[in-house]
């Protein structure tokens, strides 16, 4: 039984990879250019809703799983990131092959939406801490915003490279 030729899909992979890892110290980097008034685009979530977008739910969930770990790892978090990045990417990947067609209206509502879920469950998790009232004013909603802007950008690269390296039967 002959399956063809994967090397597409590994060239995608390794690409996809590298997005994540390029994601991570553009989004860790402290100073970067994707920093406003203190506002941080949280990059890896475009980055991996996109990827989700065009790969099934388990790919989707590894692609995750590590965006998660490498923000985790440069955050000192206790795994939060890994779950929750790991979860959201399936559950888009699950939207997409089920329920929802793949285009950049669709994009913009699940990156939005990823980001929202993402926060709000950070909010929640810090609200014992302190005064997360000024901290979703300051930092949150203005993170928000940026992460959805950059929705559009990462959803177009991810689409390019899909296409171009996709596997033929």
């Amino acid at each position: 039984m002959h399956y063809g030729d994967n090397r597409p899909k590994y060239i995608r992979w390794a690409i996809f990879t590298l997005f994540v890892v390029g994601a991570c110290v553009l989004q860790n980097a402290s100073g970067s250019l994707l920093e406003i008034f203190g506002a941080r685009v949280f990059l890896l979530i475009p980055v991996c809703v996109s990827v989700a977008m065009f790969e099934r739910e388990v790919p989707s969930a590894i692609i995750g799983a590590f965006a998660g770990v490498m923000w985790d790892i440069s955050s000192g978090a206790d795994g939060y990131n890994a779950l929750v990045i790991m979860l959201l990417c399936a559950g888009v990947s699950l939207l997409i092959s089920h329920l929802m067609r793949n285009n950049i209206v669709t994009a913009l509502v699940l990156g939005a939406g990823a980001t929202f879920v993402y926060e709000f469950i950070y909010i929640i998790r810090i609200a014992f801490a302190g005064n997360p009232i000024y901290s979703i004013f300051t930092f949150y909603l203005p993170s928000f915003v940026l992460t959805v802007v950059f929705m559009p950008v990462c959803y177009y690269i991810i689409k390019t490279v899909y296409r171009s390296f996709k596997v033929t039967e």
